[in-house]
């Protein structure tokens, strides 16, 4: 499905338009498209393969588990793409004093080559902290490292959402 999907929304947002709810909307009908003609049978052996692969998880504990996956998965990558809409437009003074504040020449990214372990530690686990206590600069954080990896961070996010 991801080799269906992602070049789908690439070539959405390549030709078409750069909003992140459009290509989420083409994501959904193509998905929805493969899954009823799975159930119509009419894509062969890929069908019969997607049909048993979702009647598995469906059921069972292992349906409990996707499930519950699915749902946090949702929700991070949902507040992901949120920060960085919001902070490429309500929030953008943030990114913009952000850039600013860097030495010449540098971005967002280089200033993390020099971060030991700890550093990186202490980041994973106050990300979540400081997502919900300063969403504003954090917003802001999340969008300009998109903004620096070409918008390919938001591509992924909506890709796998």
């Amino acid at each position: 499905m991801a080799g269906l999907l992602l070049p789908a929304r690439l070539l959405f947002v390549q030709y078409v338009s750069d909003d992140w709810f459009g290509s989420a909307g083409v994501i959904s009908i193509i998905s929805i498209s493969v899954i009823i003609l799975a159930k119509k049978q009419k894509l062969g052996v890929f069908g019969k393969m997607l049909e048993r692969q979702i009647y598995k998880f469906q059921k069972g504990k292992r349906g409990i588990l996707i499930f519950g996956e699915s749902i946090f998965l949702l929700i991070i990558l949902g507040a992901m793409i949120v920060a960085i809409e919001q902070g490429n437009s309500v929030y953008s003074e943030h990114k913009i004093q952000n850039h600013a504040k860097l030495p010449s020449k540098s971005s967002v990214l280089q200033q993390t080559e020099e971060w030991k372990v700890d550093d990186w530690l202490n980041g994973f686990f106050i990300t979540p902290v400081v997502f919900v206590t300063s969403f504003p600069q954090m917003s802001a954080v999340i969008a300009s490292i998109d903004q620096e990896m070409d918008g390919w961070l938001l591509h992924f996010y909506t890709g796998i959402n």
